[in-house]
């Protein structure tokens, strides 16, 4: 069986309050990023005179895409971590369309990449006993479970995504 953990990262502490500490900082970044994506959704839409209109599309643009499995930048604002608790530190795998959010995720305190996978090569900088130990921490914590049964998940956007900023106004 493969692993492809690309988006695999570590959080360096054990406090489940510290891991909410830092989710929380971060959160305001993601929804922020969020509401830019629906901004110019509308403004691309040609909706953006009616906030409200464009917001439905755009929510049906998502449910689509969900529905399919597939992925589209333009109206994806999914960004869900999911972690797992390993001694005195947390493991975890963010679920996200967009790299440069999680690459943003990698510059907060106390998070580290920390992805695996057995499809292609590890990488250079990585030496194969680090490698070989990051594979046993990821078999540890996952078993034969998929992520979501083994992980404690947070969404650090609400259900329906930002709202246009223009109907919040009226």
């Amino acid at each position: 069986m493969s692993t492809r953990i690309y988006n695999g990262f570590l959080l360096e502490t054990g406090s489940s309050a510290q891991l909410m500490q830092s989710v929380e900082a971060f959160r305001p970044k993601i929804q922020t990023k969020g509401q830019q994506l629906l901004d110019r959704f509308l403004k691309a839409s040609a909706t953006s005179g009616d906030a409200l209109q464009g917001w439905h599309y755009w929510l049906e643009c998502r449910r689509e895409i969900a529905q399919r499995g597939l992925s589209h930048p333009a109206v994806d604002t999914e960004f869900k971590l999911v972690f797992f608790p390993d001694g005195n530190r947390f493991l975890g795998i963010a679920y996200t369309t967009h790299e440069a959010w999680f690459r943003s995720w990698l510059r907060q305190p106390l998070v580290k990449s920390y992805g695996y996978w057995t499809s292609s090569d590890k990488p250079l900088s990585i030496s194969a006993k680090a490698w070989g130990e990051r594979g046993a921490d990821w078999d540890r914590v996952l078993g034969d479970d998929t992520p979501a049964e083994r992980g404690l998940t947070i969404d650090l956007h609400k259900p329906n995504g930002p709202l246009p900023r223009r109907a919040l106004r009226r």
